[in-house]
Order: structure tokens, then sequence, then C-alpha cells
């Protein structure tokens, strides 16, 4: 039987829960803690871990590494009302396996765990939606680079200076120039820190 860890600031919700889980005799949650910082004093092991996002001390998202750093193979599934595209891909970026939106979330939790098993891993819809709308923005902001600005982006990503692409592409300097001003520009930008968040999402 596998063990689940409920994190949650609210008893009365983690309570309801871990009943939840525990009827269904798949997966045992015999403890819940209210923070993070409580549950990391503790040796505790367990093969999944119910993590809210907003919670005193330490939130979720902080949570996260530091989960993962004490239990490696951990499957970590936030179970948040918090929906914004920024949480939802720095959970998933930290190494979150799957995202529940708290609010509109009606399934078993049992489905959620089996999802994540082998490698899985599980989104409520309302979540999947903001993913795929991410990165169908992101593809439409991309798609209005020529193929050669593309390239040149990517070559400046990799710590290339000027004169080496220029040198890679056989155009001037002054080429290469007009060619990041106008990829600046059609993604509306001004720094490389900020094309580099564009393309490594």
């Amino acid at each position: 039987m596998k063990k689940v860890i409920i994190i949650e600031d609210n008893s009365i919700i983690a309570e309801l829960i871990q009943k939840q889980i525990n009827n269904q005799g798949e997966y045992l949650c015999e403890k819940y803690y209210l923070n993070p910082v409580e549950f990391l004093k503790f040796n505790d092991s367990c093969d999944i871990i119910l993590l809210d996002i907003m919670m005193p001390e330490m939130n979720g998202l902080e949570a996260i590494d530091k989960i993962l750093a004490k239990l490696p193979n951990v499957s970590i599934i936030i179970n948040s009302i918090k929906d914004d595209s920024e949480t939802i891909f720095k959970a998933l970026q930290k190494g979150a396996v799957g995202y529940i939106d708290k609010q509109s979330f009606d399934n078993s939790f049992i489905d959620v765990f089996k999802s994540v098993e082998n490698g899985g891993a599980y989104m409520t819809p309302k979540i999947a939606r903001k993913v795929m709308d991410f990165f169908s923005g992101k593809k439409k902001v991309l798609d209005n680079l020529t193929d050669r600005e593309t390239e040149i982006a990517n070559t400046i990503l990799e710590g290339l200076s000027y004169k080496m692409i220029g040198d890679k592409f056989g155009i001037s300097i002054d080429t290469v120039r007009a060619h990041i001003k106008n990829i600046y520009k059609k993604l509306s930008i001004n720094s490389k820190s900020q094309l580099f968040n564009i393309f490594k999402k």
C-alpha cells in the first residue's frame, strides 16, 4: 500500500481529504501537516505528497525544492486555489508532477494518484487549459520570427558574440544588430534575459 502525506494549512480540509483517501483502501494517509516546515522537521517517508501553495512559514513553491532534496523519489501533487499561470509553471518547473485546482476538483484523489504512478502526471481540466493556452500563445509569438531570426535568437542564447554570429551566418555585425533589433521588437522585449525566458520556458 502506497503512503500519502498531506501538507495543508486548513485542518478541516486536510482531514476531509485524509478520510477520502483512507476510505478507498488502496492508499494510506496516516498524517497531515499544517505547513512544510513541520513536515521537514521529521523523517517521514512517503510515495505521494499532496501539497498546498498558500501556507504560513513556507509556501508550497518554496517547499518543493526542499522536499525533493529530502525525498527525491516522491511524487508531489499541488492542491491549491492558486491557478495563475506563473504559479502553475513554477510548480511544474520545480518538479511537481500534478496540479489540482482545489476550487473545481470533484474527482477521486485515487484517480489522481494512479495517474502519477510510473512517471505519469495529472492536471485538472482548468489547469490543463491554462498550460495549453500558454504554449499556444508562445508558438504564435515565435511564429512571427523568420527562420533566420529564430536561428540568431538561439545563437544569442548560446552565448555567441555579435561577431561570432556574423561569422557563423556570413553576415556583417550591423546586419546581426538589425536582426536582433527586429527580434526584440517582434517579441516586445528589450533584453537577453527576457529572450531567454521566452525561448526556455
